[in-house]
């Protein structure tokens, strides 16, 4: 039986020690600030473009990572006959998992590639479960079975709460956007198959609240939750006290507390945050 090597990119929320520990590669994308290219995890850390981003007066440009990295990485770990599972982001939200399949036809290596449908630790739930199998020896089909069942056992919302980088990017007009910032107006959306979807809006922080408490009573009412990863573009009040009360309600849950990607960032802008749990 061929040997399984897992491929995902740096919109992931992995730490060092699951990489290091299920040998997982990840390929990095990029953002431009101020016509400098910063490679995501290899030449900024994720505080440091978070500082940058805010000090700039434009928008970060965000890239996919080139088809020719994904295609030496492929051929690399295919040197000794390993098969590789490539799992990206959604494709509503990056066209890197076209560029991972357009690779795959390019390589001499055996590359199933998977567009994961959801980003951030929401990913990190298929790809960790596909290592740990792999390095058990699983299949390639078993693989697949699991980290499908994982995708309907996943949930995932942003809450957007400064819309100034949504302005800079064009998807939201200068006029909307100045009276979206003069109400206060903060957006809730959740991620699906279909993209991210509106979930809740209003005046400051209070319909957000009245959101997330109903979220948790949700969580309550399912078999258990096994994982939860809150990632954030700087921590606030809000969401610091947030994960308190996941905590007390969800004490057994596996946490992943952690800045989020440039890409996420460069969209959702600061004091973003976005919560996403894994079932039973």
């Amino acid at each position: 039986m061929k040997n399984i090597k897992i491929v995902t990119d740096s919109t992931v929320q992995l730490s060092k020690e699951e990489i290091e520990t299920y040998n997982i590669t990840v390929v990095p994308l990029s953002a431009m600030i101020d016509s400098v290219v910063y490679i995501d995890g290899e030449t900024i850390t994720k505080s440091e473009f978070l500082e940058k981003m805010n000090e700039s007066p434009t928008l970060p440009k965000t890239s996919q990572p080139p088809i020719g990295r994904f295609v030496d990485t492929y051929n690399e770990l295919g040197e000794d006959g390993s098969q590789v599972l490539s799992i990206h982001l959604t494709e509503h939200l990056s066209g890197t998992v076209q560029a991972a399949h357009q690779a795959s036809h390019l390589s001499h290596t055996d590359v199933t590639v998977v567009d994961c449908q959801f980003i951030d630790r929401a990913m990190a739930f298929q790809v960790l479960a596909a290592a740990k199998l792999a390095q058990e020896g699983a299949t390639m089909e078993t693989i697949l079975e699991k980290i499908e069942a994982i995708k309907h056992k996943t949930v995932l919302y942003i809450c957007v709460v400064n819309l100034e980088n949504l302005i800079k990017g064009g998807r939201i007009s200068p006029t909307v956007g100045k009276i979206s910032s003069f109400l206060n107006m903060k957006l809730l959306l959740r991620l699906t198959d279909t993209g991210l979807e509106p979930d809740t809006k209003g005046r400051g922080m209070r319909s957000i609240q009245k959101r997330m408490d109903k979220l948790i009573d949700e969580m309550k009412q399912t078999a258990g939750i096994k994982a939860i990863g809150i990632t954030h573009i700087g921590l606030t009040p809000f969401t610091v006290s947030l994960i308190e009360t996941l905590k007390l309600h969800f004490p057994n849950a596996n946490y992943s507390i952690n800045y989020a990607s440039p890409s996420i960032m460069t969209h959702a802008g600061q004091d973003a945050f976005s919560i996403m749990y894994e079932t039973v």
